[in-house]
C-alpha cells in the first residue's frame, strides 16, 4: 500500500511509464535525502550528504519521498531538498538520481546537464503549499484506529496547519534541522532534559497561563448549580468573590476578572464561525497543551530527543488526558483554540486566530478527517 497520496500517484505514473508526470509531481512535493549526524554540528561549510551506488555499482543521488522514509538510523539525519538544489549541488554528468530505492516506486533518472535543467524549470513551475495553505494529510500506512490514532488526532490542528501527516511518528516532523530549530529557538530546548521538562510542563497543563482555566472552571461548576453562570457579570463578581476569599492579590484578581470579558468575546466569534454551536460554551482550554504535547513529542522525536518507541508510549496520554477533559471532537478544538487565542491573539482575529480556525474546519468537515472516522469516547 502506498504510505501517502503522493507514492499513490507516483505510483500510477511509474507504472503508465509517464516519467515527465511523475518527475512534476517530485517538483511539488517535500524530498529529502540522507546526511551524517555529526556533519550537523562540525564547522564545515555544509551538511555531509551521503551517495549512493545502485546495484551495477554507478554512483547516485538518493532521494526519498515523505511516505518512503527510512527508520530512524543512529548516525544520518534527513535533510529536506529539492529540483532546483539537486540540480545546483549535482557532483557530475555520471551520477544518477534515484528516487526511493529499495521500494516498488525505484526510479533512475540520469543526471546529465540537459536533465538538470529541466528539474530546474519543473521546479520554478511547480505549485507549492504556502504557509498558511492547511492541509490533511494522512499515513496510509500508519495508525487509523485505536488509542494512538486518537491521541495522534488530538494533535491534528497543527499537524494540517504544518501540512505533515497527522498519524505519523518517523524520523522526523519537518527535517531534522528545522526540528532542532524549532525547540531550540522556541521553546528553550537544547538538551534532552529540557525537553522532558517542557513535556512534564504541557502534559501537566502547566504551560500555559493559570486563569483561563481557573475562571472556566468556575463557571463549569456553577452552571450544575445556577443559571445565572452564563451571565458575565454574574461570572464576572463569581471569579472576584472566590479570589479575594482564598486571598488572591489584586491584580491577580483583576487578571482573572478581565478574562471573563475576553472569553465571552471569543466564544461569540466561536459560534459565528461555526466552532460552538449557537448556545455553546468552552469547557476548558487545557486541550490547548494536550494537543501540543502531541506534536511536542514528535518534534522531540526529530531532534533525537525521543526515540519513536518512547513516542508510542507517551503520546496516548496525552490523548486519555483529552478524553478526561472533553466530550466530543467538537468540544476539545474549541478548548485548543481558546486556549491558543488567549495565549497569543489579544483579541487581534488574525494569524493566530485563523491558523486554528481553518484546521478545525477541515479536520470536522474532511471525509477524510480522523476526526470524522475515529470515535472520541
Amino acid at each position: 500500500m502506498p504510505a501517502t497520496q503522493v507514492e499513490h500517484e507516483l505510483y500510477g505514473a511509474k507504472n503508465r511509464g509517464d516519467h515527465g508526470w511523475f518527475l512534476r509531481l517530485l517538483a511539488s512535493t517535500p524530498i529529502y535525502r540522507d546526511a551524517r549526524l555529526s556533519s550537523f554540528w562540525d564547522d564545515s561549510d555544509g551538511v555531509g550528504l551521503l551517495d549512493y551506488r545502485d546495484a551495477w555499482g554507478r554512483p547516485c543521488i538518493a532521494i526519498r519521498t515523505r511516505g518512503e522514509l527510512l527508520p530512524q538510523r543512529n548516525e544520518i539525519a534527513l535533510v529536506e531538498t529539492g529540483f532546483a538544489a539537486l540540480a545546483e549541488r549535482w557532483p557530475g554528468d555520471g551520477w544518477w538520481l534515484v528516487v526511493n530505492p529499495g521500494t516498488p516506486l525505484e526510479t533512475y533518472f540520469a543526471g546529465d546537464a540537459r536533465s538538470r535543467e529541466q528539474w530546474k524549470q519543473l521546479a520554478a513551475e511547480a505549485p507549492q503549499l504556502g504557509h498558511d495553505d492547511d492541509a490533511l494529510v494522512t499515513r496510509f500506512t500508519g495508525p487509523l484506529h485505536g488509542p494512538l490514532a486518537h491521541a495522534l488526532a488530538c494533535g491534528g490542528h497543527l499537524a494540517v496547519h504544518n501540512q505533515v501527516p497527522w498519524n505519523e511518528i518517523g524520523d522526523v516532523y519537518w527535517n531534522y534541522s528545522r526540528d532542532v530549530r524549532l525547540l531550540s529557538q522556541t521553546w528553550g530546548c537544547d538538551t534532552r532534559q529540557q525537553w522532558r521538562e517542557q513535556l512534564d510542563h504541557l502534559i501537566r497543563a502547566r504551560n500555559s497561563p493559570w486563569a483561563p482555566e481557573f475562571v472556566l472552571r468556575l463557571r463549569r461548576n456553577a452552571l450544575a448549580q445556577y443559571s445565572e453562570a452564563t451571565d458575565p457579570h454574574w461570572w464576572r463578581a463569581l471569579v472576584a468573590n472566590t479570589l479575594t476569599t482564598r486571598g488572591y492579590p489584586a491584580g491577580h484578581i483583576q487578571q482573572a476578572v478581565d478574562l471573563v470579558g475576553q472569553i465571552t468575546r471569543y466564544e461569540q466569534r466561536f459560534r459565528a464561525d461555526g466552532v460552538l454551536p449557537p448556545d455553546g460554551f468552552v469547557t476548558s482550554a487545557v486541550g490547548y497543551d494536550y494537543g501540543r504535547a502531541v506534536n511536542f513529542v514528535r518534534w522531540g522525536v526529530g531532534a533525537r530527543f525521543c526515540t519513536p518507541e518512547t513516542a508510542e508510549q507517551i503520546i496516548p496520554i496525552a490523548g486519555s488526558l483529552v478524553r478526561e477533559h472533553y466530550d466530543s471532537w467538537g468540544e476539545f478544538s474549541a478548548g485548543y483554540m481558546l486556549g491558543r487565542v488567549l495565549r497569543f491573539d489579544e483579541e487581534e482575529f488574525g494569524h493566530m486566530y485563523t491558523s486554528a480556525l481553518n484546521p478545525h474546519n477541515i479536520l470536522t468537515t474532511d471525509p477524510a478527517s480522523p476526526w470524522r472516522n475515529l470515535p472520541f469516547a
